[in-house]
């Protein structure tokens, strides 16, 4: 800008208290008033503040109770495999039960709403992951599977009620998908621990688990026994059953 050789003139203040210099970059405000003076390093280290503001964060999550479900495409088979493991080694460092992290996969990305959607139907789950990786060609074919796709999980959450984590990548490039898969830019952990919180409100709202039965009635899904006091033979402890189809 019009600083010397290592400073930069801070421009305008825009939304959320940041200020955007002349050359495009982005500085938290403490750190740069319009008009002021900041050096290369102090520019670099705000840019890198506001960077981490928008990652997400999440608590130490317990997933013991929680059984999830990933559906992925075997389109871009490399790539998904790389957010499959990251995804599926998350959920067990968050204590899911291995036996209750159930698995599928379908040919390719258009697929995945009707794969989720059958496993949602059993209301086994408390959350699914869905995995697929679109990148955009020559043609309209890219924008047409993406809109779908999404729309499809979004109303299927919905109509369900069961967490649907959108892991489907919608690039624009092949580095672009490998960056976001394989590299630092991945967000399959994310995907994993936003299954897992997910899941324990999901939980925690139906009254699945200790404590929650006064929450769960509030909104119409406690069980006979809670206002009874007796057990009715439907609400007798099912012996354990594969997950799945």
């Amino acid at each position: 800008g019009g600083g010397g050789k290592d400073e930069m003139v801070c421009g305008f203040v825009g939304a959320g208290g940041a200020s955007v210099g002349q050359s495009g970059a982005v500085a938290v405000r403490s750190r740069c008033e319009p008009g002021s003076r900041v050096t290369v390093g102090g520019w670099r280290r705000a840019r890198g503040a506001l960077a981490m503001a928008k990652e997400v964060s999440f608590d130490e999550l317990d997933g013991s109770t929680l059984r999830i479900g990933i559906v992925r495409s075997r389109w871009n088979a490399e790539m998904i495999e790389a957010m499959r493991k990251d995804v599926r080694q998350t959920l067990l460092d968050s204590k899911v039960p291995e036996a209750n992290i159930v698995e599928v996969s379908v040919p390719g990305s258009w697929e995945l709403p009707l794969a989720a959607r059958y496993m949602s139907i059993t209301q086994k789950l408390d959350a699914i992951i869905v995995l697929g990786v679109l990148v955009k060609g020559e043609t309209t074919h890219f924008e047409a599977i993406a809109d779908s796709v999404c729309r499809g999980l979004m109303d299927l959450q919905m109509s369900s009620i069961v967490p649907v984590v959108l892991g489907v990548l919608t690039c624009l490039s092949e580095e672009q998908a490998a960056a976001r898969s394989t590299g630092s830019k991945s967000h399959a952990a994310d995907w994993a621990m936003t299954a897992i919180e997910m899941g324990l409100l999901r939980a925690s709202q139906m009254g699945k688990t200790a404590g929650s039965s006064a929450a769960a009635k509030l909104v119409g899904f406690g069980m006979l026994s809670d206002v009874t006091g007796v057990p009715t033979p439907k609400e007798a402890p099912e012996p354990s059953k594969k997950i799945g189809f």
